[in-house]
């Protein structure tokens, strides 16, 4: 029944982030990054939450065409997290989140609010910080 309710829950959100994300932000703002206007080099942080409350944080930074890389290829390149079958993120740091074993999992944060969406979708940008909190639910 909690699966369920989370299932809901997060299909709504996932919902309400789409409907919110109409229009084409860089006709708004010239300083926002898109295909067509990439960065020459970008500076990002990633820190991690670890069960126990203690912090890593590390400093990436990517210069000519891999600034504009996701995060989901970021983590991949440097092996820094692995995923389900599903493109969850289960293992930070070595350290495995199992919903089915004991209801924790890998909370994805963007400046310190929780994401709307997942590393695949995430292209970098100068200066964001990005965590990963081992959570129980």
């Amino acid at each position: 029944m909690k699966r369920t309710i989370a299932a809901i829950f997060l299909a709504a959100v996932t919902l309400t982030a789409f409907a919110a994300c109409g229009g084409n932000p860089a006709e708004a703002d010239p300083s926002i990054v898109t295909a067509t206007n990439p960065p020459a080099s970008v500076e990002v942080f990633l820190t991690v939450t670890l069960p126990d409350g203690t912090q890593t944080r590390q400093g990436l930074i990517r210069s000519g065409p891999s600034a504009q890389a996701t995060l989901g290829e970021v983590l991949d390149e440097y092996g820094l997290a692995e995923r389900d079958n599903t493109g969850m993120i289960v293992k930070v740091a070595g350290v495995q989140a199992s919903w089915e074993k004991d209801h924790a999992y890998w909370a994805f944060y963007i400046n310190g609010e929780m994401a709307m969406h997942g590393v695949d979708e995430e292209i970098l940008a100068d200066g964001n910080e990005y965590e990963f909190r081992y959570t129980k639910g």
